[in-house]
């Protein structure tokens, strides 16, 4: 049984370190890579780790550990390795990899204590701008104000897509005075839509373990669940700047049993969007299906759009299915099972009966890349899926340096 544990968390280690050294990665992704290898190659650590349950996402949280006690105590020459918010990038080279496995290696047992105690919180804020095209592709039905629901927010940052400024492909859109700034490259030969959002009334989150972004030891933990990247904790110690200006209603509890209650609480027959980012992955398939089924209740009365950004699964090496259930691409499907992981960026509307699926796009873990798969016409922008999108001129209307 232990045996069968270990090889599942250095399958899923082995699988986030694939997809942060793709050929042509930025020098700035390989510590989290590297990383990743030194946690799927350390016996002793995936023994101990095997002991927790599998939904607590052991690989990940043992990265977030190491990051935590790295950060908190600061060991060299470790710590030298590790970005810190507003600083330049720290470099890299060899010596990491030997430091790292001293380090795990000493302080084991303080790295399974954290891991005993706490709970994985990704909250990747770039993954904002896949979502946000979500929203732009299929708010043609939105005729007024919006609902916005955040499955597994943990500290609220994905209810601020309205706030945060993007420039997907050299094209930007969103508040010109906005303190932060998400850039995506675009892949592929499709050009996704403007980032144009409907206004958004009302917004809720909903998490087992919400945090709490005026206590500065979440905060320390949340930094450290970060991927170990510059841009990455730098994007993340601004927008929790942001989201502490602007905090929204965020309820502790199972998704399953919060969201009826949600959902009924917004305004009659207001359209609403319901945003899963890497929550319906870790769900059993009975649990997405009353996932489903909730929404699909909820939308005899309202449009309700479940814009799903999800590894395929079973999570894991062997990933081959959404968790809408859409139909994929064979070649998708051989790319995932071949190269590591990505999300799929999915679209399920309910309404009056009625349900719709598109399959949108696929996209980095981390919000640094997408490839627009839907071929469908944007009609606000007049494109077709083969006209090519221009670039807004940089400058004033684009991202400049994030604030």
């Amino acid at each position: 049984m232990a045996g069968s544990a270990v090889e599942e968390i250095r399958a899923q280690a082995l699988e986030v370190a694939a997809g942060w050294s793709p050929a042509g990665a930025p020098d700035s992704w390989r510590l989290t890579a590297a990383l990743f290898r030194v946690i799927a190659a350390d016996e002793d650590l995936l023994l101990r780790l095997a002991g927790l349950p599998s939904d607590r996402l052991p690989a990940l949280l043992a990265s977030a550990a190491v990051s935590f006690l790295v950060r908190r105590d600061r060991p060299e020459p470790l710590a030298g390795y590790f970005p810190r918010p507003g600083a330049a990038p720290p470099p890299f080279d060899d010596g990491f990899c030997p430091a790292a496995r001293a380090f795990i290696a000493a302080r084991l047992d303080d790295i399974i204590a954290e891991c005993a105690q706490r709970r994985y919180q990704m909250n990747e804020v770039a993954r904002c701008t896949q979502i946000a095209l979500g929203v732009a592709a299929t708010a043609g039905h939105a005729t007024g104000p919006v609902g916005l629901v955040d499955l597994g927010t943990g500290a609220g940052l994905g209810l601020q897509l309205d706030r945060f400024r993007y420039l997907v492909g050299g094209r930007a859109s969103g508040p010109p005075v906005a303190a932060l700034c998400l850039s995506c490259d675009v892949r592929g030969t499709r050009a996704p839509p403007g980032v144009t959002l409907p206004p958004i009334a009302e917004r809720a989150g909903i998490d087992v373990a919400p945090v709490d972004l005026r206590d500065p030891a979440a905060r320390s933990w949340l930094l450290a669940c970060a991927p170990p990247e510059a841009s990455a904790v730098d994007r993340l110690a601004t927008a929790i700047q942001v989201t502490r200006r602007h905090p929204a209603r965020i309820l502790a509890g199972d998704v399953i049993d919060v969201l009826p209650g949600v959902l009924g609480r917004l305004a009659p027959g207001r359209a609403v969007f319901v945003v899963d980012a890497y929550l319906a992955v870790f769900l059993p398939p009975q649990r997405r299906a009353e996932l489903t089924r909730i929404m699909a209740e909820a939308g005899r009365t309202r449009p309700v759009t479940w814009l799903s950004l999800d590894p395929l699964v079973p999570l894991g090496p062997s990933g081959r299915d959404s968790v809408q259930g859409l139909e994929l691409p064979a070649s998708l499907i051989t790319d995932y099972q071949r190269h590591g992981v990505f999300a799929v960026l999915g679209a399920q509307t309910f309404h009056r009966g009625t349900e719709r699926r598109r399959l949108l796009a696929r996209a980095h873990p981390s919000g640094q890349w997408v490839e627009w798969l839907d071929g469908e016409p944007d009609s606000r922008l007049g494109l077709g899926k083969n006209r090519h999108v221009p670039a807004t001129p940089l400058g004033d209307q684009g991202c400049g340096a994030p604030r």
